[in-house]
């Protein structure tokens, strides 16, 4: 290296050596100063892991887990703490490496640096050196996501940490050239791979970076073999985790499974992102890889006959590259709306933003050296210089204005990221808990993990159990449950088949411990639990009471529920949501400054956590605004929508409950239609499950009846009666409600209900527009009810009499005859179905019905006859084949019943139906050893706790006892 003047290394110590040093002390100050203290989105993961609310380990983030696992010995109010003293000493390294790459940085990339930069390294020298060091470390520190994840304890800070050494020692390789920095590198880069899935994305780029430092050097074959030996070897923290996770008592993964959920984890990121996220990573990129990658690139000096026409626009082009860079990254770390904080992309994607800040402090130092350097030449004169003194000086206000803009956008609201609403929201749901003992459910844990914190952290509390409805299907969690409640909780079942439990014996499972302990829902839900317990609002918990033999709907809230519930939410809950209006930005006043932020559209942030607990309180507000207008209190209830509405602006069924809520109270109740902006609200949501999971029921007539739909094509008959009903309650004319609500109340054995929907509709067939069509679909409801209810007779008397009216008509000969088919009267519904097919010979659906109902009458030949005909028109009817082989079965005809099987076990070959037939022919046949194969086929899928299934492990056991 050439020898420097000694002012000029002092010069260079304090940049390069002393300043990265005092920005990371500086930041540090910073982010202690502003410590979260509690529970957060970004470190409830970690705290959950540290404090045991965590049923199994995690198995990401291996190497940061690694490091935090000695914290586990903490006491669990600690541990949040010291998780985020450990971040925000992360975020120091991280500014610090900043301070120290933007130092050494090339600043000979075009023909005028080269001019001015006479240094060998092209480092950037003078009394202006330190500008764009300080400028990089301030857009980068004071940039909302980073400030918020330097604080908040969870692993962000670790992963840009990583990611930081790795580029710091690609450009400590360009000046020294001393290989032990590549190797850094290379094995530092694997662990960030480990830790986050976008340093496998960004994979290329730095294969790029090495090749842009070694030049040819990089395909030696030394290099390339001792690079692919440190990056196996980082990359073997894959195993940390699953290593770690078998010294848990509650890890019921093996070691390898384990591995390969982590390894499946980050592919299912990068491949997601990749294929759904396109847009957004190349706007990410904008202002990070893409200047990066044109910065690197070192262009020729100008020489030679070059014209001053061209030199001046090849030197404009490079002015004006270089500022759109420094205003792009400067207006991106305002989080404009395209920025990757704004696109739902998650804080993994740090490191693209330190990228950008360190383009910041090149574009800086690019106009310092440019325009800040006096130069003497023929072309030099006093115009120049006073261009050049404004480009600096406007370089200095927007360096100024942004670091003020970014400190007065985001230091508010940093001041209340101190684990306040997770925690608030916590303490809120402890207030509507019982005073003993109680089982709480739920199926978020970002919603149950913070009240679990706020009860372990609170002495004198009962003990709660906490269950994750999510995890419920696995039998382990099961036995975790029993070992934390003191054998309160069921033991979990030893016949099952492998494979998740069956939600009935789930249900089952919690109705037996609602009989010893009360039970609670942490938030409002709906699903195959709330079809045996109806849910009671206690603020922001609900309680689960099981419901009577005899009750289908829930009743409406009485007086002392309404009382104790608005209580609440005005005087429990008011300051809570008042503060988090504030937090929203939902105050109103705004000074000069918020409106310049919002001209710019980058107006205030709003926390993460606040939005969460904004969105809860939302959600359970609608839910209670539907309670309540169900109860008859609409004003109470149009309270509940404005309010869920100024927590959540974007919650599409409050906004509709509001607007029908307004009509009705005016006196003139208005269906609502989909139409303009909240057609476009819907499409963010995948499903209707999804839509009222995260805002909270409709009680409109057109979206109760949609939504009663959905829950009767989920099997969720009782909440679909309850939306079936109010659609009836709402619109004394809809007639599609009251025949669904009639077909419901038979699925659920409830025909005296059903008949009264009937007798409803009988009575008023002008008001509702009964068609003939109609009045047979009544004639069939009516005619199952009474079935149900014993009444025979009476039946075949009415079904006689309308069948007597339309001999012919098809339609009506359908529905009496699928009376009779659901009763189980095969002796009518056969004849019925021997007319529908005089009617129409080629009714395909009537020939199945009448195989089947001649299956179960025992006549086999007049079932194995019609089914030819069927098959004989629709070949690739498959219950047609199987019924047949069944009656071939039943007549003896083996050789017949054995092709139809085989036939059906290459389409199905774990249907346990179809071994059991094959198993009963072999064993008629005395062919033992195929019949205890396919007996065996049987057992690992058919039902357990069965007569069948019990006949057949008997049968089986005389098979092995006999031998071949």
């Amino acid at each position: 290296m050439t020898t420097q003047p000694l002012a000029m290394q002092q010069e260079r110590r304090f940049v390069s050596v002393t300043l990265p040093w005092a920005v990371a002390g500086t930041a540090w100050v910073l982010y202690l100063l502003t410590l979260n203290r509690g529970l957060t989105v970004g470190n409830i993961l970690s705290v959950a892991g540290l404090t045991g609310l965590q049923w199994q380990p995690g198995l990401a983030s291996p190497v940061y887990t690694l490091l935090t696992w000695p914290l586990r010995g903490l006491p669990a109010g600690v541990v949040p703490v010291v998780l985020s003293a450990f971040s925000a000493l992360c975020a120091a390294g991280v500014l610090g490496l900043l301070a120290r790459c933007v130092a050494l940085l090339p600043y000979d990339r075009t023909p005028l640096e080269q001019v001015v930069q006479r240094n060998e390294w092209g480092w950037l020298t003078g009394r202006r050196a330190w500008i764009p060091v300080v400028a990089a470390c301030v857009v980068g520190g004071l940039h909302f996501p980073f400030w918020d994840r330097a604080r908040d304890g969870g692993p962000a800070m670790f992963d840009l940490l990583l990611f930081a050494w790795v580029v710091r020692c690609l450009l400590e390789y360009r000046v020294d050239a001393r290989e032990g920095w590549l190797d850094q590198a290379v094995f530092v880069y694997a662990l960030g791979m480990v830790e986050n899935w976008v340093q496998v994305l960004l994979l290329p780029a730095f294969v790029g970076a090495l090749m842009w430092v070694m030049g040819w050097s990089f395909f030696r074959a030394r290099f390339l073999t001792r690079a692919w030996l440190l990056g196996l070897a980082g990359c073997a923290f894959y195993l940390a985790t699953p290593l770690l996770a078998r010294l848990h008592p509650e890890m019921t993964v093996p070691f390898w499974p384990a591995v390969k959920m982590v390894l499946a984890e980050q592919k299912n990121q990068v491949v997601a992102h990749v294929l759904y996220a396109r847009e957004a990573l190349v706007l990410a990129a904008l202002f990070s890889l893409i200047p990066l990658a044109i910065l690197a690139v070192r262009f020729r000096p100008l020489s030679g006959d070059i014209s001053r026409v061209g030199s001046n626009l090849t030197n404009f082009s490079f002015h004006v590259l270089r500022g759109i860079f420094l205003v792009g990254g400067l207006w991106v770390a305002l989080e404009p709306p395209f920025a990757a904080s704004r696109l739902g992309l998650s804080t993994a994607f740090l490191p693209l933003h330190w990228l950008g800040a360190l383009v910041v402090g090149y574009s800086t130092g690019y106009f310092l050296v440019v325009f800040g350097e006096r130069r003497r030449s023929h072309r030099w004169n006093p115009g120049l210089q006073r261009r050049n003194r404004a480009v600096v000086a406007g370089v200095y206000v927007l360096l100024v204005a942004s670091g003020a803009l970014l400190f007065y956008r985001n230091f508010p609201v940093i001041r209340t990221a101190d684990g306040r609403w997770l925690t608030q929201y916590g303490r809120l749901a402890r207030e509507g808990l019982p005073a003993q003992a109680a089982v709480l459910l739920s199926d978020d844990p970002l919603r149950l993990w913070p009240v679990l914190s706020v009860l372990q952290s609170t002495p004198d509390t009962p003990p709660h159990l906490g269950v994750d409805t999510r995890l419920l299907s696995f039998p382990e969690y099961h036995q975790a449950l029993r070992r934390w409640s003191d054998g309160v909780w069921p033991e979990p079942p030893t016949n099952t088949p492998p494979g998740p439990l069956n939600p009935v014996w789930l249900v089952d499972r919690l109705l037996r411990v609602a009989q010893v302990r009360p039970v609670y829902y942490l938030h409002p839900s709906f699903g195959y639990y709330f079809e045996n317990f109806r849910p009671l609002p206690h603020g922001l918990v609900w309680e689960m009471q099981p419901y009577d033999a005899e009750t289908v709907l829930p009743p409406p809230l009485d007086t002392n529920a309404v009382a104790e519930n608005l209580r609440f939410w005005r005087e429990t809950a008011g300051g809570a949501m008042d503060g988090l209006r504030r937090a929203l930005g939902r105050s109103g006043a705004t000074n000069l400054l918020d409106r310049l932020l919002s001209r710019l559209r980058v107006g205030r942030p709003v926390l993460t956590d606040a939005r969460l607990v904004a969105l809860s309180y939302a959600r359970a507000l609608t839910w209670f605004g539907v309670d309540l207008q169900r109860a008859g209190r609409w004003e109470e209830a149009a309270d509940c929508f404005r309010l869920a509405l100024e927590l959540n602006p974007d919650n599409v069924v409050a906004r509709i409950n509001a607007e029908y809520n307004r009509t009705v109270r005016e006196g003139n109740p208005t269906r609502i239609t989909l139409s303009g902006p909240v057609e476009d609200l819907f499409r963010r949501y995948r499903t209707w499950d999804q839509l009222i999971g995260d805002n909270g029921p409709f009680d409109e007539p057109t979206f109760c009846y949609e939504q009663g739909r959905v829950f009767a094509q989920g099997f969720l008959f009782r909440q679909a009666i309850r939306e079936f009903d109010r659609v009836r309650q709402l619109d004394p004319q809809d007639l599609p409600s009251r025949l669904w609500l009639a077909q419901l109340y038979l699925t659920v054995q409830r025909p005296r209900h059903a008949l009264a929907v009937v007798e409803e509709l009988k009575v008023a067939p002008e008001r509702f527009g009964l068609t003939f069509t109609n009045q047979i679909e009544l004639l069939g409801l009516e005619g199952m009810a009474r079935m149900q209810l014993g009444q025979p007779e009476q039946v075949h008397k009415l079904l006689q009499q309308a069948v007597g009216t339309g001999p012919t008509n098809h339609y009506l000969l359908a529905v009496c005859a699928q009376v009779y088919l659901r009763a189980g009267d095969w002796t009518n519904a056969i004849p019925l179905f021997d007319r529908q097919l005089e009617v129409m010979p080629q009714d395909t659906d009537a020939m199945m019905n009448k195989g089947y109902a001649c299956l179960q009458a025992g006549r086999f030949e007049e079932a194995v006859e019609v089914l030819n005909r069927l098959l004989t028109l629709q070949p690739n009817n498959h219950p047609a084949w199987l019924n047949r082989a069944i009656a071939q079965l039943r007549l003896g005809r083996l050789d017949d019943a054995w092709q139809d099987y085989q036939r059906l076990l290459k389409l199905y070959p774990r249907v346990h139906t179809i071994h059991y037939g094959l198993a009963e022919i072999a064993w008629r046949r005395r062919d033992t050893n195929t019949a205890i194969q396919h007996y065996e086929a049987y057992l690992e899928t058919a039902p357990r706790q069965t007569a069948e299934y019990t006949n057949v492990m008997e049968r089986l056991r005389s098979l092995r006892g006999g031998g071949s």
